[in-house]
C-alpha cells in the first residue's frame, strides 16, 4: 500500500485532509480542487497553472484561487499544462482518465503494468505533486469493487476538458466542419455515452443529415441569421470568416457567441475561430461555419436553376480540343517546329499554328492558351520529342495516338488536366479538390443546369473536412520547418481557383457546358454526355438512335452535320479529315485535298475517311467526292497491302523508293512490276503495317486481306 509520508498522506496535501476527503463523496470539480490546496503550495500551484515559473503570486489568496480556477476553465490552458508535465506525472494521469469516473484506488495504481517502473515512494511523491497541481484529489470509491476505499479522482470538469481537446485533436477540424463530426463529439461526453449506445448515435445522425429535417431548421433560425445563414452558403459556400464578415454591406454586428449557440442549438452549424496554416490554407480568424450537410441540403434547394432562371446564353466546346490536339500533331510531322533554348516554340512559329487550329476557343480561353495546353500535355505524355537540330519530332506514343478512340483520348487529357500546375492556387490542394470535384460530378444530371458554384463550394468542403485523414498537415510541416513558407491561398480562394479550373479545363474538354448571364459572366454549368460517359454516369450508347443519318455529302465537298445529340464521335473524325465551316445547330464541314492529306499523315485510314461518311450519310455519297478522296491518297503516297504481302501504289517513283529503303529492303522477296513488290511473310499483315508506317510509309490494308 501507499504508506504515510512525513507530511501525512499523499492524498491529504492534494484535498485539504480527512475529513475533506470523506465529504467529497460527489465527483470533485476543479474549483473544489483549488480549494482544498494548503496555502503553502498555493505559490507552486499559481506559477503551474500561470506557465510562467517567475510570476508574481497575488498576496489575496482568494483571488488567487479564483484566479488559477478560472484557468482551470479554459481547456485550451489545460491541454497546455498538461502537456508539460513530467513522462511519470502524465502516464499517472492517464491512468486516471482511462477509468470509470476518473478514478483509481491506491491497489490499481501499484498494480498498474504501465507504472510498474515506479516505486511506492515515487507513485506517492507523483500523487503528491498532481495534488498540488489541482489535477487529482483524495476521494473515497464509490463503485461496487472497493466501495469506500482510499482513490484519487481528477476532478471532472479538467478530465472533461482533456479528453475533449484530445478528441478535437484527432479528428480535427472534422467535429467542425460536419454533423456528424458534432454529433459524435456531443455524445463522446462520457455522461451522455453511457445513456446513448452507438446504435442510436447513427440513427440521431441519419435522423438529422436528411435534406428536408435540415432544410427545416435553417428555416426555424431566428430571422436576422436566417438570411446570414443563407447568404453564407449560397456565395461562400457554408464558411464566413469574420475578417470576410467585415467587409460586407451587412446591417448587423458580429456576434459570434449569440450565434455559436443559436447554430448548434438547431443542429445547423457553429461559430469557432479556426487556424488552419498548419495546412497550408492562410486562415486564422474566427468563422461562421455551417454544417457540410446542411450545406448541401440547402444547395440542392437553390443550386439547380429552373425555367426562369436558365441562363441568359449558352457556350459549348464538344471535342474541339481533341480535334485541335490532332491538328497540332499534324503541323510537327508537317514541319519543323523549331524551339529556344528554354523549350518554347518561337512566337512566329506559334501564331502559324495558332491558325491552324479551330477558330471557336470560348470565352474563357484564347487560342493562345489552347496552344500551351495542347503543347503542354504533348511534352508530358510524350507524344513529340526534341531533336538534336533544336526541333520536334513524333515518338512512337505519337504515331499511336490518333488510333486511341476519343474517349481514351479525353482521358488522357483530363488526367493531365488533373494533375497540371500552370493554373492558380496551391498544387497540393487543387489537385485533391479536382479529384473531390470530378467524384461530386457524377452526381449531378447531364443536361441539367447547375449553378457555377454548387460543386466547386461542395468539393472544397469536402477536402476541408479530410484534412487529417489525408495527412496534409504532415506534407506542409517540412516546408514550414524551411522558414521561408507562406500560406497564399485563403479558405475562399480554394472554390475560386477550382471555378477557374472548371472554366478553362473542364469546359475546354467538352465535359461542361457554361452558362452567362446578360452581362456576360459565366453563371452555370452542366454536365455534357460526353463527360457523363467519361464519368461513367452513362453508357456509350447513343442517346437516340437516329433512323437516318446525320451527313448530307454535296457534290461541291460540302459536309453537313445535323445534330442528334451525340455526335462527339462524329464531329472529331470530321476535324480529322475535313476544316469546319460553319459552328451552330448545323455544322458545316468541307472536305479538300490538304484536309484528307493531313488526316493520313496524322495516322487516320483511308477506308475509316470513307466509312465514316458512308455509314452516316443519308444519300448516297457523290462518286466525285469518292474518287477525289482516293486520288488525293494516293498522291500522298497511300500505298495497299494485301493478304499474299503485295504492296501496291500508284506512283512507281514511289514503289522504286519503297524498295530501296534500307528498312524496307530485309522484308522484300521479290519485286513483281514497278508499281507491285512481293514482302516476306516473317510477321502478321498488322504487324507488318505497323513497322512500315514507323517507317514514314501510308499503307493500308486491303478490305479483302486476311
Amino acid at each position: 500500500m501507499i504508506r504515510q509520508g512525513r507530511d501525512g498522506e499523499a492524498g491529504r496535501g492534494s484535498a485539504g485532509g480527512e475529513a475533506n476527503a470523506a465529504g467529497r463523496t460527489a465527483r470533485a470539480r476543479a474549483a473544489d480542487a483549488v480549494a482544498g490546496v494548503r496555502e503553502h503550495d498555493l505559490p507552486e500551484l499559481y506559477r503551474f497553472w500561470s506557465g510562467q515559473r517567475a510570476a508574481r503570486v497575488p498576496e489575496d489568496l482568494a483571488e488567487l484561487r479564483r484566479q488559477v480556477a478560472e484557468w482551470m476553465g479554459q481547456p485550451s490552458v489545460v491541454e497546455a499544462r498538461v502537456a508539460l508535465l513530467p513522462r511519470r506525472l502524465l502516464s499517472i494521469l492517464d491512468l486516471h482518465l482511462e477509468s470509470p469516473r476518473y478514478q483509481c484506488t491506491a491497489a490499481e495504481l501499484l498494480n498498474a503494468r504501465h507504472l510498474a517502473y515506479m516505486s511506492s515512494y515515487d507513485l506517492q511523491a507523483s500523487l503528491a505533486v498532481l495534488g498540488r497541481h489541482a489535477l487529482v484529489v483524495e476521494s473515497r470509491r464509490q463503485a461496487a469493487d472497493g466501495f469506500g476505499a482510499r482513490a484519487w479522482t481528477v476532478p471532472q470538469d479538467v478530465g472533461d476538458a482533456i479528453l475533449r481537446q484530445r478528441r478535437a485533436r484527432r479528428r480535427g477540424i472534422f467535429d467542425a466542419f460536419t454533423l456528424r463530426g458534432h454529433i459524435d463529439r456531443l455524445y463522446d461526453d462520457p455522461s451522455r455515452a453511457q445513456k446513448t449506445p452507438p446504435s442510436r448515435v447513427r440513427e440521431l445522425y441519419k435522423l438529422y443529415a436528411n435534406e428536408s429535417a435540415a432544410v427545416g431548421r435553417v428555416e426555424r433560425l431566428p430571422a436576422d441569421l436566417r438570411r446570414l445563414v443563407e447568404k453564407t452558403i449560397v456565395e461562400f459556400g457554408g464558411i464566413l470568416p469574420k475578417s470576410l464578415f467585415d467587409r460586407m454591406d451587412a446591417r448587423i454586428a458580429w456576434d459570434g457567441r449569440r450565434w455559436g449557440h443559436a447554430l448548434e442549438e438547431s443542429l445547423v452549424g457553429t461559430v469557432e475561430r479556426l487556424e488552419l496554416g498548419r495546412y497550408g490554407i492562410q486562415h486564422n480568424d474566427e468563422t461562421l461555419i455551417v454544417f457540410n450537410e446542411v450545406a448541401l441540403a440547402w444547395l440542392r434547394r437553390v443550386a439547380v436553376p429552373g425555367d426562369p432562371d436558365r441562363p441568359f446564353d449558352e457556350s459549348s466546346l464538344g471535342v474541339d480540343l481533341a480535334s485541335n490536339l490532332s491538328r497540332f500533331i499534324a503541323y510537327v510531322v508537317e514541319h519543323d517546329v523549331r524551339f529556344t533554348v528554354r523549350g518554347e516554340i518561337f512566337k512566329t512559329t506559334e501564331r502559324r499554328i495558332q491558325e491552324e487550329l479551330l477558330p471557336n476557343p470560348g470565352r474563357e480561353l484564347s487560342r493562345a492558351d489552347v496552344l500551351a495546353f495542347l503543347y503542354g500535355f504533348t511534352r508530358g505524355a510524350r507524344l513529340i520529342e526534341s531533336t538534336g537540330e533544336r526541333t520536334f519530332a513524333l515518338t512512337a506514343a505519337g504515331r499511336d495516338w490518333e488510333a486511341h478512340d476519343l474517349d481514351t483520348k479525353l482521358r488522357m487529357l483530363l488526367e493531365h488536366a488533373i494533375e497540371e500546375r500552370e493554373l492558380p492556387g496551391e498544387h497540393h490542394h487543387q489537385v485533391r479538390m479536382r479529384r473531390i470535384l470530378m467524384r461530386l460530378l457524377k452526381r449531378v444530371e447531364p443536361g441539367v443546369w447547375y449553378d457555377l458554384m454548387y460543386v466547386p463550394f461542395l468539393a472544397r468542403n469536402t477536402y476541408v473536412c479530410s484534412l487529417d485523414d489525408l495527412a496534409v498537415d504532415e506534407y506542409f510541416a517540412a516546408r514550414f520547418q524551411g522558414g521561408n513558407y507562406t500560406p497564399m491561398d485563403d479558405i475562399q480562394r480554394l472554390a475560386w481557383h477550382l471555378v477557374t479550373w472548371v472554366k478553362q479545363r473542364l469546359y475546354l474538354l467538352g465535359i461542361v457546358d457554361l452558362g452567362y448571364d446578360k452581362a456576360g459572366r459565366p453563371v452555370a454549368m452542366r454536365l455534357t454526355r460526353i463527360g457523363a460517359r467519361l464519368l461513367g454516369v452513362v453508357d456509350g450508347a447513343p442517346e437516340t438512335t437516329a433512323a437516318v443519318g446525320s451527313l448530307i455529302v454535296t457534290p461541291d465537298f460540302e459536309v453537313v452535320l445535323f445534330p442528334t445529340g451525340d455526335d462527339g464521335e462524329l464531329i472529331h473524325d470530321l476535324d480529322r479529315f475535313c476544316a469546319r465551316d460553319k459552328q451552330g445547330g448545323v455544322m458545316s464541314f468541307r472536305v479538300s485535298e490538304r484536309t484528307v492529306q493531313r488526316a493520313l499523315h496524322e495516322g487516320m485510314y483511308l477506308k475509316r475517311i470513307l466509312a465514316t461518311l458512308d455509314r452516316h450519310s443519308r444519300t448516297p455519297v457523290p462518286q466525285n467526292v469518292l474518287f477525289s478522296i482516293r486520288d488525293w491518297a494516293a498522291r500522298a503516297g497511300c500505298m495497299h497491302l494485301g493478304s499474299d504481302y503485295v504492296v501496291s501504289a500508284e506512283d512507281a517513283e514511289l514503289v522504286a523508293r519503297f524498295r530501296g529503303d534500307p528498312g524496307v529492303k530485309p522484308l522484300v522477296r521479290e519485286s513483281l512490276d514497278e508499281r507491285r513488290t512481293r514482302l516476306r511473310a516473317v510477321s502478321t499483315l498488322r504487324r507488318t503495317q505497323s513497322l512500315l508506317r514507323e517507317l514514314g510509309y501510308l499503307v493500308e490494308i486491303d478490305e479483302n486481306a486476311a
